[in-house]
C-alpha cells in the first residue's frame, strides 16, 4: 500500500490574494511582515505547477469564488482591525479574521487511498483557525470521485493530526511524526500544538498501514512538521531512501529511524539546508525533485547521484515569509487513482484560465503595524 502513496497527480490550492502571515505558528511566520506581494506569491505557486508538469505529473485544484472581492485591484491595505480595502479606498472587501491565509499549505490535507471500496480519505484535525480548509478537500475529492466513477468515503480524525505533512513513506515503511508538549518546545517558549501520536496512528490505521511498517518519531522545534525534517525519495538506481536531517527529531529519534530503515537508506541533510533552506520540504514527482532554490550544491548532487533530476524553485514570497517549500504546497494522490486527462480540475487542462486569473491578483498588500500589535495584546 505504501508504494502507492506517491502518485504523479497532486492536489494543490491557490494562495489567497490577501496573503498575510497572521497566525505566527512557526519560526518563520513568527516574524512580523508588513509588506506582501500576492501576485508574486501566485507566480511562485504557478512555478510549482509548471515544475510538476516538467516531471511528468499534473496538479489538481479549484479556483475559489471567495477570492473574487480581492481580484482586479492593484494594491490592498489591511488596517489595525484586519479590514481589507483597496489601497486609498474606504470600501471594505473583507476581514483577515475570515480569510484562510494558510490554505496554500496543501500538505496539511487528508491521506487519500483507493481500493476496492473506492476513494477513501482520513481528514486532518487542524488548529481552530484552519479547520474551515477541510471543505476544499471534500469538494475537490467529491469531483474526483465523480470523474472516476468511484464511491468516496471521508473519515474524521478525532485526534490532533496535521495531515500528510507528517507522513513520509520510504518503500514499505513509513515515518510518522508528531510532537509532545515540553519535548517539542523544550528550551523555548510554549508553541502551538502539533500532530499527536494518536492522530498519526489513527490516520495510519485508516490507510491500512500494518503496525510493523510504522516508525514513530517525535519532532523538536523549530520543525513543526515532518516534512521540514525529511522526505521519502525514490532513486532510479537503488531502493527508496529517506532524505533526512537528524537534528529535527527529539532525543534518539534520528538514531531509531536509521536503525529501523538501515543506515544505507538515509540520505543526510545538513543543518543549514534543513533549517534555513527547507531542503526536507522537497517534493519528488516521477524522477524529478522540486527543491527550494537556496539548498546547497551538496544536497543537489546527492539527489543527482541517485539518478534524480533536480528542479530549483524560488519561493521567496509564497513561503519565505511563512515557512515552507514545494512539499508544503502539494498533496499526493495515490498511484492507482486514474483521473481523466481532460478533467477541468487539472492544471494541464485549465492553464489558460488560471494564468488569466494571475493578472487580476494584487501586486501589493500593505498591513498596518497596529494589526499585529493588537494581536500581541490579545
Amino acid at each position: 500500500m505504501l508504494s502507492d502513496v506517491h502518485g504523479r497527480v497532486l492536489i494543490v490550492r491557490p494562495p489567497v490574494p490577501a496573503t498575510v502571515n497572521k497566525a505566527g505558528a512557526n519560526y518563520k511566520s513568527e516574524v512580523t511582515h508588513l509588506t506582501y506581494s500576492p501576485r508574486r506569491a501566485f507566480d511562485e505557486w504557478l512555478s510549482i505547477l509548471d515544475a510538476i508538469e516538467r516531471c511528468g505529473g499534473d496538479a489538481l485544484y479549484q479556483l475559489e469564488a471567495a477570492d473574487a472581492p480581492f481580484l482586479g485591484h492593484a494594491a490592498l491595505a489591511v488596517d489595525g482591525g484586519g479590514d481589507i480595502r483597496p489601497m486609498g479606498s474606504r470600501e471594505v472587501l473583507g476581514n483577515l479574521a475570515t480569510i484562510e491565509t494558510g490554505r496554500v499549505f496543501a500538505a496539511n490535507g487528508p491521506w487519500v487511498t483507493v481500493d476496492d471500496r473506492g476513494v477513501r480519505a482520513v481528514m486532518p484535525h487542524m488548529l481552530e483557525h484552519r479547520r474551515s480548509e477541510a471543505s476544499y478537500y471534500r469538494s475537490l475529492l467529491g469531483e474526483v470521485a465523480t470523474a472516476t466513477d468511484l464511491p468516496l468515503t471521508i473519515t474524521e480524525n478525532p485526534h490532533r493530526w496535521e495531515g500528510m505533512a507528517d507522513v513520509a513513506a520510504v518503500g514499505e515503511r513509513v515515518v510518522l511524526t508528531y510532537a509532545v508538549a515540553g519535548h517539542y518546545d523544550a528550551g523555548t517558549t510554549a508553541k502551538s500544538s502539533r500532530s499527536s501520536r494518536e492522530g498519526a496512528a489513527f490516520a495510519a490505521d485508516h490507510a491500512g498501514v500494518p503496525e510493523a511498517a510504522r516508525i514513530y518519531a517525535e519532532l523538536v522545534y523549530p520543525h513543526f512538521h515532518g516534512d521540514t525534517v525529511h522526505f521519502g525519495a525514490r532513486p532510479t538506481s537503488g531502493p527508496p531512501v529517506l532524505a533526512h536531517y537528524a537534528g529535527g527529531l527529539y532525543g534518539d529519534g534520528a538514531a531509531r529511524v536509521a536503525a529501523e530503515l538501515g543506515d544505507d537508506r538515509i540520505l543526510p541533510i545538513s543543518a543549514d539546508d534543513a533549517v534555513e533552506q527547507y531542503a526536507g520540504n522537497s517534493r519528488q514527482v516521477g524522477e524529478g525533485v522540486l527543491v527550494p532554490d537556496g539548498v546547497s550544491a551538496t544536497f543537489v548532487e546527492a539527489l543527482q547521484s541517485r539518478g534524480l533530476v533536480v528542479h530549483r524553485i524560488s519561493l521567496f514570497e509564497l513561503f519565505g515569509k511563512a515557512g515552507g517549500g514545494p512539499a508544503c504546497a502539494t498533496l499526493y494522490l495515490p498511484k492507482p487513482l486514474e483521473i481523466p486527462s481532460r478533467l477541468p480540475l487539472r492544471y494541464t487542462a485549465s492553464r489558460e484560465i488560471v494564468r488569466a486569473r494571475r493578472d487580476l491578483i494584487p501586486e501589493l498588500l500593505q498591513v498596518d503595524k497596529s494589526y499585529f500589535e493588537g494581536k500581541q495584546r490579545g
